[in-house]
């Protein structure tokens, strides 16, 4: 009885709702979180805006708009399509696609001529892997399917091994570090210098004389079958062909199969690291600094009507890099005919005196003198005069050309995760250089690697010296360097570091446009 009393009750109160009239809500338009605020309009006046709407009529979102102004209204009316810089298409001409909604990248303080850019797709800088972490270095040898890193050096024969190792001191007798694929280290070191090699992990083999040393590396290389070292078949990678002769044949007397590192040192020695990258831009600040203060030093004893020698420009230079904690040669200061030799250096014994008219040719490369520190280096050309002679502008025109077509090329396939190795950007700047007609003046490589050594253990841009089919690997870096040699006459280079960053390459020096006239 209860149960039905209570059922009718139910119906009865569903019955009397549904007999008064349904109270509409009230439509409110939809608020632009990015409009300024305004008073509420009335709903009789107001269309109310449908949130379901198609959205291919509302205008999307622009990604690349400046993030500094106001956000964009998802509801307003496009101005014009916003390039992508990573799906733009690639200019002939060498220049990189501009958007044009979008401002200039802000550039880094500390030169806006050579400031990197800010890029929101840029992934994590690679580390660089070392004796910190065996682990990483395991892994690399996992993939190559080698047993064992074999790092060997005798008296600093083999500076690759001696960065990566880092032993303390300066040992003079061969030693070796083997880092297996499984297991800790194990170093072969001299009795007499062991402690060089005592902070360092894993187990110690010592010897005394050379009948100790071959049983020693006997016992250092037992259970192993195949191991990396600073060897290049043919030395067709000279940077990384460090062991000698004898002692590959001594490795091999072991029953060892040996190959080259170059893969392993790309990825150790080579990348540069988040440290190093730093160190690299303090360096490029300096080297541009250097760089205007020698020329300005030149126009100001032209004008004085003083005269003024390659060599005391360079010393100039590299006063100014002792005293801003820089360590690297001294650099080249070439004027008139010396800048046909793409070799010159100058010295005390031969020397020139720059003169009114003459092209000048300035490189130099540097890096801050710390364990860190990563080279960089510029190639600057110059005109002791008002204005720059044809034949310097046109030949400048043509390898300047070159430069931003490797660099195009090296966009390209970091845009479309495709390799790219030194050999072909070598072969496609020479390519442009022949259709221009002046490849017989092409006297060296397009560049080379740059890392703690000015001639680094990454890929070099090369197939002319040698051929490098090394893979450009993001996390390193190298020079753009290529040049136009007339004997006799006269020569001119352009010369850029890059970085090559996980999203694409990034400049770090000032890319030169057209020849400066000094004078003007």
């Amino acid at each position: 009885m209860n149960k039905i009393l209570t059922i009718a009750i139910v119906g009865w109160l569903a019955g009397v709702a549904g007999a008064q009239p349904a109270k509409k809500p009230k439509q409110d338009l939809p608020i632009d979180p990015y409009a300024e605020p305004k008073p509420a309009p009335k709903p009789k006046k107001a269309a109310p805006v449908d949130p379901y709407a198609d959205p291919k009529k509302a205008a999307p979102v622009d990604p690349y708009a400046d993030p500094k102004k106001a956000p964009v209204d998802p509801y307003a009316d496009p101005k014009k399509a916003p390039i992508d810089p990573r799906n733009a298409p690639v200019d002939p001409k060498g220049k990189p696609p501009v958007d044009p909604n979008v401002k200039a990248a802000p550039v880094d303080p500390i030169d806006p001529k050579a400031g990197k850019p800010v890029d929101p797709y840029a992934t994590s800088i690679p580390s660089r892997i070392g004796l910190t972490d065996v682990s990483s270095v395991q892994g690399l040898l996992a993939v190559q399917r080698l047993d064992a890193w074999l790092l060997y050096d005798r008296d600093g024969s083999n500076p690759i091994a001696v960065r990566i190792v880092a032993p303390e001191g300066h040992p003079q007798r061969p030693w070796f570090y083997m880092i297996p694929a499984a297991g800790e280290p194990i170093a072969l070191v001299h009795n007499a210098e062991q402690r060089s090699f005592d902070h360092l992990p894993g187990k110690k083999l010592t010897y005394l004389g050379y009948r100790d040393l071959d049983k020693q590396l006997r016992t250092l290389l037992k259970g192993v079958k195949s191991v990396a070292a600073e060897y290049s078949p043919k030395a067709a990678v000279p940077n990384v062909s460090r062991v000698d002769a004898g002692t590959l044949e001594m490795i091999r007397a072991a029953g060892i199969n040996v190959r080259s590192s170059e893969t392993l040192v790309q990825y150790t020695k080579a990348i540069w690291g988040d440290a190093g990258r730093t160190a690299h831009y303090v360096a490029v600040h300096h080297i541009v600094e250097l760089r205007k203060e020698a020329l300005a030093f030149v126009t100001k004893r032209l004008l004085a009507h003083e005269p003024v020698s390659e060599y005391e420009v360079q010393q100039r230079i590299v006063h100014g890099m002792t005293m801003r904690g820089l360590a690297g040669a001294p650099p080249v200061v070439a004027a008139s005919v010396n800048t046909a030799d793409p070799y010159y250096v100058p010295n005390a014994a031969k020397t020139a005196q720059i003169q009114p008219g003459d092209l000048i040719v300035i490189s130099l490369a540097a890096k801050l003198d710390r364990p860190e520190g990563i080279y960089a280096a510029q190639t600057w050309c110059a005109v002791a005069d008002r204005t720059v002679p044809d034949r310097f502008s046109k030949a400048f025109e043509t390898i300047s050309l070159a430069r931003d077509q490797a660099l195009v090329l090296i966009t390209d396939r970091s845009r479309k995760h495709r390799p790219v190795t030194g050999a072909e950007v070598d072969q496609a700047t020479r390519s442009f250089l022949k259709k221009a007609g002046v490849v017989d003046q092409v006297m060296h490589r397009t560049g080379h690697s740059i890392d703690n050594d000015l001639q680094g253990g990454g890929a070099d841009l090369d197939d002319f010296e040698v051929k490098d089919t090394r893979i450009l690997t993001p996390g390193t870096g190298f020079t753009v360097g290529p040049g136009l040699y007339f004997p006799g006459q006269f020569g001119i280079r352009t010369e850029v570091s890059v970085y090559l960053a996980p999203n694409g390459p990034e400049v770090t020096t000032p890319a030169q446009e057209e020849v400066e006239a000094l004078l003007k």
